[in-house]
């Protein structure tokens, strides 16, 4: 089973822990807001979901005085247009989450990808205030500047320690596909292998080593 079955598996038991923000975008007429989850397995995001709420507070409309088909009409238009984003959202976060699963892409990079990308309902955002304001292009672009601001707070608040077990597996596990093909790792892993091997029979590995441990378990033994 590789490393995207596993944490496809996962997410289908809920075994992923989720963090959750609500924006609020201001175009000038509405409040629209804007809910972004993000799921973390083992210390790493590695699905998101951006989500616009189907209706917006403080309508313009309700102010203007229109017959009732031109009301009709421009109420139906924001609609639609709202629809289309969020379908057209829903696609690039599908393609977010793949990118994060399989680890080709970090939360910080994800922020470089959609940062100011436009799309509608676009306008003010108090919560993600930078060095250059509250002005947003976009839900993408204010999920950018979120990620931006609190991808290090996140970090640390979903650190994963893998346990003594969990170690001797990702060893076991790798010891046995360098011994079955030897020739898919390179000269660094295969000593890098051994000498954690040796280290973790004496001492707790660094947390380092087993950051490299995990990175060469994924692309090995996945």
């Amino acid at each position: 089973m590789n490393y995207r079955q596993r944490i496809e598996n996962t997410l289908g038991r809920d075994g992923v822990e989720a963090i959750t923000h609500k924006l609020v975008i201001h175009d000038g007429d509405k409040q629209h807001d804007l809910y972004i989850k993000i799921g973390w397995w083992h210390g790493r995001p590695v699905w998101v979901d951006v989500t616009i709420a189907q209706f917006a507070k403080e309508g313009v409309t309700d102010s203007l005085v229109l017959p009732v088909e031109a009301l009709s009409l421009v109420v139906n238009l924001r609609r639609r247009i709202t629809e289309n984003t969020r379908a057209l959202i829903e696609v690039i976060c599908r393609e977010a989450t793949l990118l994060l699963s399989s680890r080709r892409c970090s939360l910080d990079e994800l922020a470089d990808r959609w940062r100011a990308t436009g799309a509608e309902p676009k306008g003010r955002c108090e919560q993600v205030v930078d060095d250059l304001g509250d002005r947003v292009h976009g839900p993408l672009d204010a999920a950018a500047k979120l990620f931006k601001l609190k991808a290090e707070e996140w970090e640390k608040m979903m650190a994963y320690s893998y346990t003594d077990e969990e170690v001797d597996t990702m060893i076991a596990d790798c010891q046995k596909e360098l011994e079955e093909n030897p020739d898919t790792f390179t000269g660094f892993e295969r000593t890098f292998i051994e000498s954690v091997s040796d280290a973790n029979e004496t001492v707790h590995l660094t947390d380092k080593q087993i950051d490299k441990l995990e990175q060469i378990w994924e692309e090995r033994c996945g």
